[in-house]
């Protein structure tokens, strides 16, 4: 008998990426078609700054930057449920 098993964390990490572009594309296609949705398209920003270490023989730079808007938290969630589904 062959138990159920979920695909893992890089598959649902995948997903939620996906899922969040996805999300992301959509909201400012529909904003265009309907500006009332310009709400959910309003986007807020998390995450670290771009930081850059210059030590004259290499130069290291970092950031991560995400932005969350209404429709990104929608594929989050349509991608979550994919997710499972599987």
């Amino acid at each position: 008998m062959k138990g159920s098993r979920s695909p893992g964390w890089p598959v649902l990490v995948i997903l939620l990426v996906l899922g969040g572009i996805a999300g992301g594309w959509l909201g400012q296609a529909l904003t265009h078609i309907w500006p009332s949705l310009a709400v959910l398209d309003n986007a807020r920003s998390l995450g670290i700054p771009n930081f850059t270490l210059d030590l004259e023989v290499f130069t290291v730079s970092f950031g991560f930057m995400l932005k969350i808007s209404g429709f990104t938290l929608i594929g989050f969630v349509l991608a979550y449920l994919i997710y499972r589904k599987m």
